[in-house]
Protein backbone atom coordinates (compact mmCIF):
# COMPACT_ATOMS: atom_id res chain seq x y z
CA UNK A 1 0.00 0.00 0.00
CA UNK A 2 1.31 3.44 -0.96
CA UNK A 3 0.34 6.82 0.50
CA UNK A 4 -1.88 5.49 3.26
CA UNK A 5 -2.02 7.98 6.10
CA UNK A 6 -2.73 5.49 8.86
CA UNK A 7 -1.86 2.19 10.51
CA UNK A 8 -2.55 -0.97 8.47
CA UNK A 9 -3.98 -3.70 10.69
CA UNK A 10 -6.01 -6.89 10.42
CA UNK A 11 -7.64 -9.45 12.66
CA UNK A 12 -7.96 -13.21 12.48
CA UNK A 13 -9.96 -15.75 14.45
CA UNK A 14 -9.21 -19.47 14.64
CA UNK A 15 -12.92 -20.06 14.00
CA UNK A 16 -16.11 -20.54 15.94
CA UNK A 17 -19.88 -20.84 15.86
CA UNK A 18 -21.72 -17.54 15.45
CA UNK A 19 -18.36 -15.74 15.23
CA UNK A 20 -19.14 -12.61 13.21
CA UNK A 21 -16.53 -10.46 14.99
CA UNK A 22 -14.62 -9.59 11.77
CA UNK A 23 -17.76 -8.05 10.30
CA UNK A 24 -18.15 -5.75 13.32
CA UNK A 25 -14.53 -5.11 14.25
CA UNK A 26 -13.25 -4.26 10.74
CA UNK A 27 -15.56 -1.26 10.23
CA UNK A 28 -14.92 -0.08 13.82
CA UNK A 29 -11.13 -0.04 13.22
CA UNK A 30 -11.57 1.72 9.87
CA UNK A 31 -13.80 4.35 11.53
CA UNK A 32 -11.05 4.84 14.15
CA UNK A 33 -8.56 5.78 11.42
CA UNK A 34 -6.93 2.41 10.64
CA UNK A 35 -6.76 0.65 7.28
CA UNK A 36 -8.03 -2.93 7.24
CA UNK A 37 -7.20 -5.10 4.20
CA UNK A 38 -8.85 -8.39 5.17
CA UNK A 39 -8.46 -11.74 3.41
CA UNK A 40 -10.84 -14.29 4.93
CA UNK A 41 -11.77 -17.95 4.50
CA UNK A 42 -14.84 -20.03 3.85
CA UNK A 43 -16.59 -22.60 6.03
CA UNK A 44 -14.04 -25.04 7.44
CA UNK A 45 -15.05 -28.25 9.27
CA UNK A 46 -17.67 -27.22 11.88
CA UNK A 47 -16.95 -23.45 11.75
CA UNK A 48 -18.58 -20.83 9.56
CA UNK A 49 -16.77 -18.73 6.92
CA UNK A 50 -16.73 -14.92 6.85
CA UNK A 51 -16.63 -14.93 3.05
CA UNK A 52 -19.74 -17.16 2.84
CA UNK A 53 -21.56 -14.73 5.15
CA UNK A 54 -20.65 -11.67 3.08
CA UNK A 55 -21.57 -13.43 -0.16
CA UNK A 56 -25.08 -13.98 1.25
CA UNK A 57 -25.58 -10.25 0.57
CA UNK A 58 -27.08 -9.87 -2.90
CA UNK A 59 -24.34 -8.95 -5.41
CA UNK A 60 -21.38 -8.96 -2.96
CA UNK A 61 -18.20 -9.88 -4.80
CA UNK A 62 -15.58 -11.25 -2.42
CA UNK A 63 -13.12 -12.22 -5.16
CA UNK A 64 -11.90 -8.84 -6.37
CA UNK A 65 -8.84 -8.08 -8.47
CA UNK A 66 -5.89 -6.86 -6.42
CA UNK A 67 -6.08 -3.34 -7.90
CA UNK A 68 -9.73 -2.92 -6.87
CA UNK A 69 -9.09 -4.42 -3.42
CA UNK A 70 -6.36 -1.84 -2.77
CA UNK A 71 -8.54 1.00 -4.11
CA UNK A 72 -11.43 0.14 -1.73
CA UNK A 73 -9.06 -0.13 1.26
CA UNK A 74 -7.68 3.33 0.45
CA UNK A 75 -11.12 4.86 -0.20
CA UNK A 76 -13.21 3.32 2.60
CA UNK A 77 -10.63 2.00 5.08
CA UNK A 78 -11.61 -1.66 4.73
CA UNK A 79 -12.14 -4.34 2.11
CA UNK A 80 -12.93 -8.00 2.83
CA UNK A 81 -12.15 -10.62 0.21
CA UNK A 82 -11.23 -14.31 -0.09
CA UNK A 83 -8.21 -16.00 -1.63
CA UNK A 84 -8.05 -15.48 -5.42
CA UNK A 85 -5.75 -16.53 -8.27
CA UNK A 86 -3.89 -13.23 -7.64
CA UNK A 87 -3.92 -13.17 -3.84
CA UNK A 88 -2.88 -16.22 -1.77
CA UNK A 89 -3.80 -18.84 -4.43
CA UNK A 90 -1.82 -21.58 -2.66
CA UNK A 91 -3.62 -20.97 0.63
CA UNK A 92 -6.97 -21.31 -1.16
CA UNK A 93 -6.00 -24.83 -2.27
CA UNK A 94 -4.39 -25.88 1.04
CA UNK A 95 -7.37 -24.45 2.99
CA UNK A 96 -9.67 -26.73 1.00
CA UNK A 97 -7.36 -29.73 1.50
CA UNK A 98 -7.26 -29.22 5.27
CA UNK A 99 -11.02 -29.71 5.37
CA UNK A 100 -10.82 -32.86 3.23
CA UNK A 101 -7.88 -34.44 5.05
CA UNK A 102 -8.98 -33.77 8.66
CA UNK A 103 -5.90 -31.60 9.32
CA UNK A 104 -7.78 -28.40 10.26
CA UNK A 105 -6.32 -28.37 13.79
CA UNK A 106 -2.68 -28.90 12.73
CA UNK A 107 -0.70 -26.01 14.32
CA UNK A 108 1.87 -25.66 11.48
CA UNK A 109 -0.94 -25.59 8.89
CA UNK A 110 -2.92 -23.07 10.98
CA UNK A 111 0.18 -20.85 11.18
CA UNK A 112 0.92 -21.16 7.47
CA UNK A 113 -2.66 -20.38 6.50
CA UNK A 114 -3.10 -17.37 8.80
CA UNK A 115 0.28 -15.75 8.31
CA UNK A 116 0.60 -16.29 4.53
CA UNK A 117 -2.64 -14.33 4.04
CA UNK A 118 -1.83 -11.65 6.59
CA UNK A 119 1.77 -11.01 5.45
CA UNK A 120 0.56 -10.85 1.82
CA UNK A 121 -1.84 -8.04 2.83
CA UNK A 122 1.07 -5.73 3.62
CA UNK A 123 -0.09 -4.99 7.18
CA UNK A 124 1.82 -3.39 10.07
CA UNK A 125 -0.08 -5.19 12.82
CA UNK A 126 -2.32 -8.19 13.45
CA UNK A 127 -4.66 -9.07 16.31
CA UNK A 128 -5.61 -12.70 16.80
CA UNK A 129 -8.61 -14.25 18.50
CA UNK A 130 -7.58 -17.77 19.52
CA UNK A 131 -10.65 -19.78 20.49
CA UNK A 132 -10.57 -22.53 23.09
CA UNK A 133 -13.22 -24.88 24.43
CA UNK A 134 -15.47 -27.64 23.09
CA UNK A 135 -16.45 -25.67 19.97
CA UNK A 136 -12.87 -24.74 19.01
CA UNK A 137 -10.15 -26.51 17.03
CA UNK A 138 -7.85 -25.78 19.98
CA UNK A 139 -9.29 -27.20 23.18
CA UNK A 140 -6.85 -26.10 25.88
CA UNK A 141 -5.40 -22.78 27.00
CA UNK A 142 -1.78 -24.01 26.92
CA UNK A 143 -2.13 -24.99 23.25
CA UNK A 144 -3.67 -21.57 22.51
CA UNK A 145 -0.71 -19.83 24.18
CA UNK A 146 1.72 -21.97 22.14
CA UNK A 147 -0.07 -21.07 18.90
CA UNK A 148 -0.20 -17.37 19.81
CA UNK A 149 3.52 -17.28 20.58
CA UNK A 150 4.36 -19.16 17.38
CA UNK A 151 2.32 -16.65 15.33
CA UNK A 152 4.06 -13.76 17.11
CA UNK A 153 7.46 -15.26 16.20
CA UNK A 154 6.47 -15.56 12.54
CA UNK A 155 5.14 -11.99 12.60
CA UNK A 156 8.48 -10.74 13.99
CA UNK A 157 10.37 -12.27 11.06
CA UNK A 158 8.14 -10.35 8.62
CA UNK A 159 7.91 -7.04 10.54
CA UNK A 160 4.30 -7.58 11.55
CA UNK A 161 3.44 -6.80 15.19
CA UNK A 162 1.17 -9.55 16.51
CA UNK A 163 -1.03 -9.53 19.61
CA UNK A 164 -3.43 -12.27 20.60
CA UNK A 165 -6.30 -12.83 22.97
CA UNK A 166 -7.85 -16.10 24.04
CA UNK A 167 -11.65 -16.36 23.98
CA UNK A 168 -14.09 -19.10 24.86
CA UNK A 169 -16.05 -21.21 22.38
CA UNK A 170 -18.07 -23.33 24.83
CA UNK A 171 -21.22 -21.59 23.56
CA UNK A 172 -22.29 -19.78 20.38
CA UNK A 173 -21.11 -16.19 20.07
CA UNK A 174 -24.05 -13.80 19.98
CA UNK A 175 -27.61 -14.80 19.10
CA UNK A 176 -27.34 -16.28 15.60
CA UNK A 177 -25.29 -18.71 13.53
CA UNK A 178 -25.80 -18.96 9.78
CA UNK A 179 -25.25 -16.63 6.82
CA UNK A 180 -27.57 -13.66 6.31
CA UNK A 181 -28.76 -13.85 9.94
CA UNK A 182 -25.17 -13.14 11.05
CA UNK A 183 -24.94 -10.16 8.67
CA UNK A 184 -28.16 -8.83 10.20
CA UNK A 185 -26.80 -9.36 13.72
CA UNK A 186 -23.54 -7.57 12.80
CA UNK A 187 -25.54 -4.56 11.60
CA UNK A 188 -27.47 -4.60 14.91
CA UNK A 189 -24.13 -4.62 16.78
CA UNK A 190 -22.92 -1.57 14.83
CA UNK A 191 -26.22 0.06 15.78
CA UNK A 192 -25.30 -0.48 19.44
CA UNK A 193 -27.57 -3.49 19.97
CA UNK A 194 -25.05 -6.35 20.33
CA UNK A 195 -25.03 -9.17 22.87
CA UNK A 196 -22.52 -8.70 25.72
CA UNK A 197 -20.44 -11.82 24.95
CA UNK A 198 -20.04 -10.82 21.30
CA UNK A 199 -19.27 -7.16 22.01
CA UNK A 200 -16.79 -8.05 24.80
CA UNK A 201 -14.63 -10.03 22.33
CA UNK A 202 -15.00 -7.29 19.68
CA UNK A 203 -14.02 -4.49 22.11
CA UNK A 204 -11.08 -6.46 23.49
CA UNK A 205 -9.68 -7.00 19.97
CA UNK A 206 -10.40 -3.40 18.98
CA UNK A 207 -8.43 -2.10 21.98
CA UNK A 208 -5.49 -4.40 21.16
CA UNK A 209 -5.48 -3.24 17.53
CA UNK A 210 -5.70 0.46 18.44
CA UNK A 211 -2.89 0.07 20.96
CA UNK A 212 -0.71 -1.38 18.16
CA UNK A 213 -1.62 1.72 16.11
CA UNK A 214 -0.70 4.01 19.07
CA UNK A 215 -4.19 5.52 19.06
CA UNK A 216 -5.15 7.18 22.34
CA UNK A 217 -8.49 7.10 24.25
CA UNK A 218 -9.26 3.71 22.73
CA UNK A 219 -12.46 2.86 24.64
CA UNK A 220 -14.03 6.27 24.08
CA UNK A 221 -13.19 6.21 20.38
CA UNK A 222 -14.66 2.71 19.89
CA UNK A 223 -17.91 3.76 21.59
CA UNK A 224 -18.01 7.02 19.62
CA UNK A 225 -17.78 5.38 16.17
CA UNK A 226 -20.65 3.05 17.09
CA UNK A 227 -22.79 5.80 18.61
CA UNK A 228 -22.31 8.29 15.76
CA UNK A 229 -22.96 5.61 13.10
CA UNK A 230 -19.61 6.09 11.32
CA UNK A 231 -18.59 2.39 11.68
CA UNK A 232 -21.91 1.25 10.19
CA UNK A 233 -21.54 3.80 7.38
CA UNK A 234 -18.15 2.29 6.51
CA UNK A 235 -19.66 -1.22 6.36
CA UNK A 236 -22.40 0.08 4.03
CA UNK A 237 -19.85 1.79 1.75
CA UNK A 238 -17.65 -1.32 1.60
CA UNK A 239 -20.62 -3.55 0.69
CA UNK A 240 -21.69 -1.07 -2.01
CA UNK A 241 -18.19 -0.89 -3.57
CA UNK A 242 -18.06 -4.71 -3.60
CA UNK A 243 -21.28 -4.69 -5.68
CA UNK A 244 -23.51 -5.63 -2.74
CA UNK A 245 -27.02 -4.41 -2.06
CA UNK A 246 -27.04 -3.30 1.58
CA UNK A 247 -30.74 -2.42 1.49
CA UNK A 248 -31.52 -6.07 0.77
CA UNK A 249 -30.03 -7.61 3.90
CA UNK A 250 -33.41 -8.55 5.32
CA UNK A 251 -33.51 -12.04 6.76
CA UNK A 252 -36.44 -14.14 5.48
CA UNK A 253 -37.14 -17.87 5.65
CA UNK A 254 -40.11 -20.14 4.82
CA UNK A 255 -39.97 -22.68 7.64
CA UNK A 256 -38.82 -22.82 11.22
CA UNK A 257 -38.90 -25.12 14.23
CA UNK A 258 -38.65 -23.92 17.82
CA UNK A 259 -36.95 -26.18 20.36
CA UNK A 260 -38.30 -25.78 23.90
CA UNK A 261 -37.05 -26.92 27.28
CA UNK A 262 -38.65 -30.16 28.50
CA UNK A 263 -37.63 -29.51 32.09
CA UNK A 264 -36.50 -26.87 34.58
CA UNK A 265 -32.84 -26.35 35.54
CA UNK A 266 -29.49 -24.90 34.49
CA UNK A 267 -28.72 -24.81 30.77
CA UNK A 268 -25.39 -25.90 29.24
CA UNK A 269 -24.12 -26.51 25.69
CA UNK A 270 -22.22 -29.81 25.63
CA UNK A 271 -21.44 -30.39 21.95
CA UNK A 272 -20.63 -27.20 20.08
CA UNK A 273 -18.98 -29.06 17.22
CA UNK A 274 -22.31 -30.76 16.46
CA UNK A 275 -24.09 -27.40 16.57
CA UNK A 276 -21.57 -25.99 14.08
CA UNK A 277 -22.02 -29.00 11.80
CA UNK A 278 -25.81 -28.55 11.97
CA UNK A 279 -25.54 -24.86 11.02
CA UNK A 280 -23.25 -25.70 8.09
CA UNK A 281 -25.61 -28.49 6.97
CA UNK A 282 -28.53 -26.03 6.99
CA UNK A 283 -26.70 -23.28 5.11
CA UNK A 284 -24.78 -25.29 2.50
CA UNK A 285 -26.31 -28.69 1.63
CA UNK A 286 -24.99 -30.77 -1.29
CA UNK A 287 -23.37 -27.70 -2.80
CA UNK A 288 -26.60 -25.64 -2.57
CA UNK A 289 -26.56 -22.53 -0.40
CA UNK A 290 -29.54 -21.37 1.64
CA UNK A 291 -28.57 -17.84 2.69
CA UNK A 292 -31.60 -17.56 5.01
CA UNK A 293 -30.94 -20.77 6.97
CA UNK A 294 -29.40 -20.94 10.42
CA UNK A 295 -30.12 -21.17 14.14
CA UNK A 296 -31.13 -18.60 16.74
CA UNK A 297 -29.90 -19.27 20.30
CA UNK A 298 -32.00 -18.08 23.22
CA UNK A 299 -29.87 -19.34 26.11
CA UNK A 300 -26.33 -18.94 27.40
CA UNK A 301 -24.37 -21.43 29.54
CA UNK A 302 -25.42 -21.68 33.20
CA UNK A 303 -28.61 -19.71 32.60
CA UNK A 304 -31.66 -20.97 34.48
CA UNK A 305 -34.53 -22.24 32.32
CA UNK A 306 -38.14 -23.13 33.03
CA UNK A 307 -40.13 -25.86 31.33
CA UNK A 308 -41.24 -24.80 27.80
CA UNK A 309 -38.69 -21.96 27.61
CA UNK A 310 -37.36 -21.32 24.10
CA UNK A 311 -33.87 -22.78 23.66
CA UNK A 312 -33.23 -22.58 19.92
CA UNK A 313 -35.02 -21.80 16.68
CA UNK A 314 -33.97 -23.62 13.49
CA UNK A 315 -34.91 -21.86 10.26
CA UNK A 316 -34.56 -22.78 6.58
CA UNK A 317 -36.24 -22.67 3.19
CA UNK A 318 -36.35 -26.50 3.27
CA UNK A 319 -38.74 -28.36 5.59
CA UNK A 320 -36.74 -31.56 5.10
CA UNK A 321 -33.49 -29.87 6.21
CA UNK A 322 -35.20 -28.53 9.33
CA UNK A 323 -36.32 -32.04 10.32
CA UNK A 324 -32.80 -33.43 9.78
CA UNK A 325 -31.23 -30.50 11.69
CA UNK A 326 -33.69 -31.00 14.55
CA UNK A 327 -32.45 -34.60 14.97
CA UNK A 328 -28.80 -33.52 14.68
CA UNK A 329 -29.12 -30.92 17.42
CA UNK A 330 -30.94 -33.00 20.05
CA UNK A 331 -27.94 -34.09 22.15
CA UNK A 332 -25.97 -30.83 21.98
CA UNK A 333 -27.16 -29.38 25.29
CA UNK A 334 -28.05 -30.37 28.85
CA UNK A 335 -30.46 -29.01 31.42
CA UNK A 336 -29.45 -30.11 34.92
Amino acid sequence: FDNLNGYIVDKHSTGGIGDKVSLILGPILAACGCYVPMIVGRMLAHTGGTLDKLESIEGYNGLLELKKFKKIVKEVGISVIGQTSEICPADGKIYDLRGRTNTVSSLPLICGSIMSKKIAEGINGLVLDIKTGNGAFIKKSLEAQNLGNLLKEIGKKFDVDVKFIESNMDQPLGKYAGLLCEIKESIDCLNGKGDNDLMNVTFKLAEEALSLANIKNKKLLILKVIEDGSALEILKKMIYLHGGNFSNTNHNYKYYKTIKSSTKGLFKYINMVKIGETVNFLTITNGKTDINAGIKFYKKNNQSVDKNDYIMKIFSNSKKNINIANKMIQDTYNII
